[in-house]
């Protein structure tokens, strides 16, 4: 190579890895890009220095640049190396320690340069003039070699990284992590041929043409591939996102049913953190130890501070090969809710099937011992009475069997609704509202259907015992919860008709009032709220609570 289209390289070589080194510093933002900054500010370091070195004027002047130069260069693989771990998605393995242990082979080859440079790095240092320029000729000292096998490794190791991510992502940032991986992978090349000599001798070093190639390649990337537009998200860590964002706990088991790893859920359901939980066998674990390990899928049942709570396990194995199973993975989905609900359901199917058999059972005897007409009609229409109140009790349940599909509700407009809805039905009870409602008060829509049976019932409960029936309704719209009271004066409740309140019974067949109660009951447990019964003597009445929400 001539000495004039060398410079000519170098000038160029110059000018590219400036215009990178300012697209890395314009795009800071992407994981990586700093210590690749540094990098790329370094290399030009780097060429400015062995130009210097080219044009000396004396010998001693040329070794005190070849020294800068040094300087200069025994960061950038670990620079490198840096930037490639964090662009690939795996920052969390840099630390204060590892970055500190892997600086310490450059930070003695520092110290070298700095004592020993013509004895432990370039032995035998002659500077020769070419073509007007000056041409460091020296061997290679044992300090250099540590270092070149130092940066070989760390740089392939990088390489490595780049491989597997451009077998990861496909077809999503493959373009720009070939680019990146050409820009990496050629200036190890050209230090590997240029150190052992397997090229030949060389008259100038080959570096500023691989930094003009490596930056060119870098260039590509930012340029063509919007490599520092957005950034990329590596397979592995979208997936530990995903699990640690899951709700569900999620187990990780090795083939001995040894806890590998495990998602934050988890470590609450165990109360243990993570460090703790890695490493313990299963049947140690008390949700896991119930588990049928050759079952896909099993009810389990955890008991904390006194409540219950079921979950629905599903054990996935992880694969191999055909003939090896690496472990499994646990999810634990709760099913309290689910499970309560078909409870419900069963009960309210026990409640219908024995309340028609009950009333068909009583009509068709009416039917079979008729012996006054007009007895066995009001018989029949009784019974039929019963019966259509128990189906409309069904029918405010099914706006409760999925409370998640029932949207905000605002209660000011459903109070004054329902009262005129109460007052049309029952024109004989006053109904007296006394509360001062603002414009809005968002809580959960199974407000409505729980207040509607809680005014229907205290209005029926009225007609009882009064010749002037009253049901008093007051509301208390708090920062957090929204308090509806509803009184009536009634008959004092019995335990039973409280305990169905509670939801700790089930509501007696052909019972109507019984089964308004227990609607109550479920409505505002499924709302999250809660219920208080409250007597003076002369009323009954009901606080229903809600939790007050957004009205999106």
């Amino acid at each position: 190579m001539s000495a004039a289209v060398f410079l000519i390289g170098l000038f160029a070589s110059v000018l590219v890895v400036l215009m990178v080194t300012v697209l890395i510093g314009q795009n800071q933002s992407i994981p990586g890009t700093r210590s690749l900054l540094v990098a790329s500010v370094l290399e030009l370091y780097w060429l400015l220095c062995y130009a210097g070195e080219l044009f000396s004027p004396t010998v001693a002047l040329t070794e005190v640049f070849a020294r800068l130069e040094w300087a200069g260069a025994v960061f950038i693989p670990l620079l490198w190396t840096l930037f490639v771990v964090e662009y690939t998605g795996r920052g969390q393995y840099i630390t204060r320690d590892r970055v500190a242990g892997l600086a310490i082979p450059p930070a003695l080859s520092l110290v070298s340069v700095a004592s020993s440079f013509e004895r432990l790095v370039r032995p035998n240092f002659v500077v020769q003039n070419y073509a007007g320029l000056n041409v460091v000729v020296a061997d290679f000292g044992p300090i250099y070699w540590l270092f070149a096998v130092y940066a070989w490794l760390l740089v392939t190791s990088s390489l490595v990284l780049l491989v597997e991510f451009i077998v990861d992502q496909r077809a999503l940032y493959q373009n720009r992590a070939i680019a990146l991986l050409g820009a990496g992978a050629v200036p190890q090349v050209a230090s590997v041929l240029n150190t052992t000599e397997l090229a030949g001798p060389v008259v100038f070093s080959l570096t500023p043409l691989t930094f003009a190639i490596s930056s060119g390649l870098a260039a590509v990337a930012i340029l063509e591939f919007d490599a520092f537009s957005e950034a990329p998200v590596a397979p592995h860590l979208a997936t530990e996102t995903a699990v640690e964002a899951i709700e569900d706990p999620t187990f990780v088991l090795d083939s001995n049913d040894t806890v590998v790893d495990a998602n934050p859920a988890a470590h609450s359901l165990v109360a243990m953190d993570r460090e703790s939980l890695v490493g313990t066998p299963r049947e140690t674990l008390a949700p896991l130890a119930g588990i049928d390990p050759e079952s896909a899928g099993s009810t389990i049942t955890v008991e904390r501070d006194g409540e219950k709570t079921y979950y629905d396990a599903q054990s996935t194995p992880i694969d191999g090969d055909s003939d090896h199973t690496f472990g499994t993975v646990v999810t634990l989905r709760d099913v309290t809710d689910r499970r309560e609900r078909k409870q419900r359901l069963d009960a309210l199917n026990d409640v219908l099937r024995a309340t028609i058999q009950e009333e068909m059972t009583t009509v068709q005897r009416a039917v079979e011992d008729a012996d006054d007409e007009v007895s066995d009609i009001d018989v029949l229409r009784e019974q039929a009475s019963v019966a259509l109140g128990v189906s409309d009790r069904a029918g405010d349940l099914a706006a409760m069997v999925e409370p998640e599909a029932e949207s905000p509700a605002d209660i000011v407009p459903i109070i004054h609704e329902e009262i005129e809805a109460a007052r049309e039905w029952k024109p004989e009870v006053s109904f007296v509202l006394d509360a001062t409602l603002g414009e809005w008060a968002y809580c959960s829509g199974l407000f409505e259907p729980v207040f509607r049976v809680s005014l229907r019932q205290a209005a029926e409960r009225s007609l009882q015992e009064v010749a002037e029936p009253v049901v008093g309704i007051s509301v208390d719209a708090g920062p957090e919860a929204v308090t509806v009271s509803v009184s009536d004066s009634g008959p004092p409740l019995t335990d039973h008709e409280r305990a169905v309140l509670r939801g700790e019974t089930r509501p007696r067949p052909s019972d109507q009032a019984d089964m308004s109660r227990w609607l109550v009951n479920w409505g505002i447990e499924q709302a999250d709220g809660t219920i208080r019964i409250g007597e003076d003597g002369e009323h009954t009445s009901l606080e229903l609570t809600f939790p007050r929400t957004d009205g999106d």
